[in-house]
């Protein structure tokens, strides 16, 4: 119903352009009003919606492990690897084919993935069980609760793309937990905004996603000198969003 509609309107091109820019000035209402819950709501729902982010022919989870030799997941492989963590956190981890390439290239660590789809969990752990991966535990949760684990839990936490889901109400919350759990560094594959119009990192509203200043933001936990910001090649995510905007953010602790 929602594409035909959206067919209809493109008949009219000028209607198309009102509509559009309206639709988008109500979603950032609603995120500003009411928060990343809104996010959440969705997330946490994914797995109902036929439309997939990778593969429109596949399952959304099944799609998304699918992509795990996407390009820019090699490339943030390797930013970890660097580091010889032995205990690793991913933060919206679905499925988990992060954390399958890294139980490959790092078979002694301990690998840990949290989820706010508990579906995704559940399919993640079965693909692990087939492979007969061990060394990997994919949970249940939301990025600002991490209570559950320790100070300085491990080496290295990161995300890949989740970061823009968080709102300006909980994205310091999710940085002070992150910080605590994390006892060398943290690695992000986010939206970096460097035009100077995020000057507290708080994030700027972007078509269902948050744009932000990391540099503003972490220097308010960590000094400026221990946050490292790294563009990533145009031709790892194609796309004008992605290459104009994906960094990889790595802050040492």
């Amino acid at each position: 119903m929602r594409n035909k509609f959206i067919s209809i309107l493109k008949r009219w091109p000028p209607v198309h352009r009102f509509a559009k820019i309206l639709y988008w000035k109500v979603q950032s209402f609603k995120e500003t009003l009411f928060g990343t819950k809104i996010q959440e709501r969705y997330w946490q729902k994914r797995h109902l919606e036929k439309r997939s982010n990778w593969d429109d022919n596949k399952d959304w989870a099944i799609s998304y492990w699918d992509s795990k030799f996407h390009p820019h997941r090699q490339f943030l492989i390797e930013k970890i690897s660097r580091h010889f963590p032995l205990s690793i956190l991913e933060i919206g981890s679905n499925c988990g084919p992060k954390l399958y390439l890294l139980a490959k290239k790092i078979p002694q660590a301990k690998l840990y993935g949290i989820d706010i789809n508990e579906k995704a969990v559940k399919m993640g752990k079965g693909f692990f069980d087939e492979e007969g991966i061990k060394n990997i535990e994919l949970l249940i949760g939301k990025a600002d609760e991490l209570g559950r684990f320790l100070d300085k839990s491990f080496d290295i936490v990161f995300t890949d793309a989740v970061l823009i889901y968080i709102g300006p109400d909980k994205i310091k919350k999710v940085i002070k937990e992150m910080i605590r759990i994390t006892k060398k560094v943290l690695i992000f594959i986010e939206w970096h905004e460097n035009s100077g119009k995020d000057p507290q990192g708080m994030g700027i509203y972007h078509f269902r996603h948050w744009k932000r200043n990391y540099i503003n933001l972490f220097k308010q936990f960590v000094k400026k000198e221990q946050i490292h910001i790294t563009k990533i090649p145009e031709d790892l995510w194609p796309g004008k969003d992605w290459s104009e905007l994906g960094y990889v953010i790595e802050v040492m602790l």
